[in-house]
């Protein structure tokens, strides 16, 4: 592949800060049992606190554009400089215009080709694959990957919301993070290895979110009688996610030629709070597992960027480190990892 350098990182959360205690008011699950399970304490919303509607500044398009905004910053790069955006989300503000464009014209990045990936936890190494193909056939200098969710406008509470719905609305947040790769210099970081194998299990999606338009025609009643919420297996998808997680991390370790002990973390995409047992049990070091999914939740595609850019900001990451970013995704039962030297 094409040698990639990571020339900045950036992220961005919504306003609103939802405490377990508001999770249990909504869902009637205790706060120490959502704990218990999922390892969450709070987690950001961009939904509004009387509608689900997003208060201005706060749709999925506008958290993408500050992500988008902060990793420029940090690659001191001006907007117009980037001639390749890739926008990775699964709630995109409309279906048309596309997600890129709404978010490029929020960065101000004029001349940018764009596209628009609708893919979840393994988006930002599809988006990164992307952007290297083009980098690596020079129709791009500077490419910008950004990856945004905000599923909290989706969630329905009440007493006749099925279980597995409740309980998206624990697990699921919003957040979007972002990257700005090139190939000029020689600099670190660099992306050393990217590797995704798609359709690893010939069965059903262990998560699917229909959506009001699947119904025959599309029909927001049906949607909001909460006919289309779809479902999420979450007992398949925690037997069989881990597994799938852990093998991509191993898959990298191999083709590069190393082990654990050369590992400085692994920025595991932040399923469950159960990560660290998860890992030990499949042979990665708990303590090489960094975790923040316990104060912003699970957020899908934006999960791996977010946690990259706080182990970034908060001085944990030294010249040289050696970083395996892994993931595995259930609705499709694919899996991907990538290794970062740093």
């Amino acid at each position: 592949m094409t040698a990639m350098r990571i020339l900045g990182v950036g992220s961005s959360l919504p306003q609103r800060v939802v405490l377990n205690a508001e999770i249990e008011a909504l869902t009637g699950m205790p706060h120490g049992r959502i704990r218990e399970l999922f390892g969450v304490d709070e987690r950001r919303w961009s939904r509004g606190v009387e509608s689900a509607d997003p208060p201005e500044g706060q749709r999925c398009s506008d958290l993408a554009a500050a992500a988008g905004a902060a990793a420029l910053a940090d690659a001191g790069i001006d907007p117009a400089e980037v001639d390749l955006l890739v926008a990775v989300t699964t709630t995109p503000d409309c279906l048309n215009p596309p997600f890129d464009a709404l978010v490029a014209r929020k960065l101000g990045l004029v001349g940018a080709l764009g596209f628009t990936l609708s893919a979840p936890c393994t988006g930002v190494f599809r988006g990164t694959a992307l952007a290297e193909a083009m980098l690596a056939s020079g129709r791009a200098r500077r490419a910008l990957v950004v990856a945004a969710e905000t599923l909290s406008p989706f969630f329905r509470f009440g007493p006749t919301i099925p279980k597995d719905h409740c309980l998206n609305s624990v697990l699921y947040a919003d957040g979007a993070g972002a990257w700005v790769l090139g190939t000029e210099g020689t600099r670190e970081p660099k992306i050393e290895l990217l590797d995704i194998e798609l359709a690893q299990l010939d069965e059903e999606p262990g998560v699917m979110f229909p959506g009001m338009l699947s119904a025959t025609p599309p029909s927001l009643e049906r949607f909001s009688s909460c006919d289309d919420l779809g479902y999420h297996d979450f007992r398949r998808v925690l037997a069989k996610g881990g597994r799938l997680a852990a093998e991509a991390a191993e898959r990298v370790m191999k083709k590069l030629g190393v082990g654990t002990d050369d590992v400085r973390f692994f920025v595991t995409h932040q399923a469950t709070g159960n990560m660290h047992r998860i890992g030990a049990s499949y042979g990665l070091p708990p303590e090489k597992i960094p975790v923040n999914i316990d104060r912003v939740g699970n957020t899908v595609s934006a999960s791996i960027l977010l946690l990259l850019d706080e182990l970034k900001r908060e001085g944990r990451l030294a010249a040289g480190d050696l970083l395996v970013l892994h993931t595995a995704e259930s609705s499709t039962w694919s899996s991907a990892g990538m290794a970062i030297r740093w």
